[in-house]
């Protein structure tokens, strides 16, 4: 008993050591890197690049940023959720429907996303534009995952509900949620990071008042590679927020379930 409790508290210590020890080596690489190189225009010093990140938080221009860009991601993934539950229970409730969709879903997937955001930024104002792009790419991911989660619900189980006459609520709740779940969450936690990533590209091509996309851009076009870096490391912060809140939710379903 000793020993397992041990081996739980070595395990422990692990997952969150290597974790920071990983994120040390590659700050190490890259200081490395960095002095080799000697210019500060193209690899800048990795004080520079800490001084420039809390340099942004006395900026109030870095708080709209932040704020807008979280705004179009949130809005372009509820879309992109909202419509790849729709579509996915459509699709699965008539066989024909899925037929003629898949045709669509398929397009869309393999289009280029660089077609896609030069299309949008034409067609569309800077808001909409990054909103369509994240949708027009995490769409068909959700509902692709979401379409293959109902597909894995047990058919005998549901005809075996059906012979006991149990009620559609403990259908729902007993029968088809705990097998859809890990799916569902499967395509969220694929698509979550991405989603964001794609909107702060669109947001630079789109040229976005009040984004991280657009501070990018200036960056690149002042050559302050620190700065720029700076933003990056805001953006992966931010992408991690996303992933940690959609582990945490799946831990809490998973508990529910």
């Amino acid at each position: 008993m000793k020993n397992t409790i041990g081996r739980k508290k070595v395990y422990s210590i692990l997952n969150c050591a290597l974790p920071i020890a990983t994120l040390l080596a590659v700050v190490a690489i890259y200081a490395i890197i960095s002095k080799a190189v000697g210019i500060e225009m193209l690899v800048p010093s990795v004080s520079n690049v800490v001084k420039d990140f809390f340099s942004l938080f006395a900026q109030s221009e870095f708080y709209k940023a932040v704020g807008g860009t979280l705004g179009r991601a949130i809005a372009a993934y509820l879309l992109s959720f909202v419509f790849a539950i729709i579509f996915a229970c459509l699709t699965k409730a008539c066989k024909p429907l899925k037929k003629a969709f898949s045709p669509i879903v398929a397009l869309v997937r393999v289009m280029p996303t660089m077609s896609i955001i030069l299309l949008a930024v034409i067609w569309f104002n800077s808001y909409q534009s990054v909103v369509l792009v994240a949708f027009c790419v995490i769409f068909p991911m959700l509902y692709t995952g979401f379409c293959d989660a109902l597909d894995s619900v047990d058919k005998d189980l549901i005809e075996m509900a059906e012979l006991y006459g149990v009620d559609r609520k403990n259908k729902i709740l007993q029968l088809y949620l705990p097998q859809i779940l890990p799916g569902a969450f499967t395509a969220v936690k694929s698509s979550v990071g991405l989603n964001l990533k794609l909107v702060i590209a669109a947001e630079v091509l789109a040229q976005t008042a009040q984004s991280v996309g657009i501070f990018m851009q200036q960056s690149k076009i002042n050559l302050d590679t620190a700065n720029l870096l700076a933003w990056t490391v805001v953006a992966i912060i931010l992408g991690s927020v996303f992933e940690w809140l959609v582990a945490f939710a799946e831990k809490k379903a998973v508990k529910w379930k």
